[in-house]
């Protein structure tokens, strides 16, 4: 098996899996390899990734600590954990899955549920892969290489497999039974096109140029460009710019926050460049925009 290959492959796949009262969105399964000296700059997520480590060790520094994830080994970031990632040693595998927790409106008790908890409570350190989840992250990855039939349907039980497995490893120690309780998108610009926006998103005050996207998503600024200009019509830069727009309007609309601090939130340097990006993109700076907001909702 071709691991790159089986990597790609597997990252094409528009995965969604519906467990009890809850929907597992998949936004990307991979396998990142590194060798010699690199890092991945300080970002966060609004979703939970889970880092698997086969092959080589890593630095991983937290905005209050740091710790060397090990072979053998895996650590959780959940929503808003900044994290950063750096070499150590000649050659470096993870393997990479990133999902969100849609919670449904059904009222039934589940296993998810139990799950979902943990890995929210869990406190981002390494661990070790007790239950073979990376065995069932390698599955997946023969199955998405293979493609025989009923291969999207095992890769989503793997993935449930992989979740649990990790969840497992988390509570080792605590024996509490209460604990356990394809289609393709269209195009591959799609699903690309969503990590990008995504990544922005949750990334949205320190995100300023190509380089800073296509850096994290192993993508080329060109690759990047191209992807944006063809689902948006806009450059990267309009986009971010637009992304940045829509987030301030929000905080405008629905917060008290004041208008300094959500410059400071958007990765402006001063209030001044703020109100100027503003009302360059909207006509008129944000303080008159939250007024006639409220006049015309209040």
């Amino acid at each position: 098996m071709n691991m790159y290959r089986a990597s790609e492959e597997l990252s094409k796949l528009d995965i969604q899996v519906s467990i009890d009262d809850f929907i597992i969105n998949v936004l990307w399964f991979r396998v990142m390899v590194r060798e010699g000296e690199w890092e991945i700059p300080r970002h966060t997520h609004s979703s939970f990734e889970f880092h698997f480590v086969p092959e080589g060790d890593s630095l991983v520094i937290l905005d209050d600590e740091q710790f060397v994830v090990k072979k053998g080994e895996f650590y959780v970031t959940a929503p808003g954990i900044y994290h950063e990632q750096r070499s150590i040693g000649e050659k470096y595998i993870e393997y990479s899955i990133n999902c969100d927790f849609k919670k449904t409106e059904k009222e039934v008790f589940s296993e998810i549920d139990i799950i979902f908890e943990i890995l929210s409570s869990a406190k981002c350190f390494p661990v070790k892969d007790r239950y073979g989840a990376m065995k069932y992250f390698e599955l997946a990855l023969q199955e998405a290489y293979a493609q025989k039939i009923g291969f999207y349907n095992n890769i989503k039980s793997l993935i449930v497999m992989i979740l649990t497995m990790a969840a497992r490893a988390l509570v080792f120690d605590n024996k509490i039974s209460s604990y356990y309780p394809v289609p393709k998108k269209l195009k591959e610009t799609d699903y690309r096109f969503t990590l990008i926006k995504k990544f922005i998103e949750d990334n949205i005050s320190d995100v300023r140029k190509v380089e800073d996207i296509a850096n994290y998503l192993h993508l080329s600024p060109k690759q990047i460009n191209r992807i944006v200009k063809e689902k948006t019509n806009k450059s990267t830069k309009e986009l971010i710019n637009f992304l940045k727009l829509q987030e301030a309007k929000e905080m405008l609309k629905n917060t008290n926050i004041s208008i300094k601090e959500i410059a400071n939130r958007l990765g402006f340097s001063s209030e001044y460049y703020f109100n100027q990006f503003f009302k360059r993109e909207e006509g008129y700076p944000p303080g008159l925009y939250r007024d006639n907001i409220k006049k015309y909702y209040y």
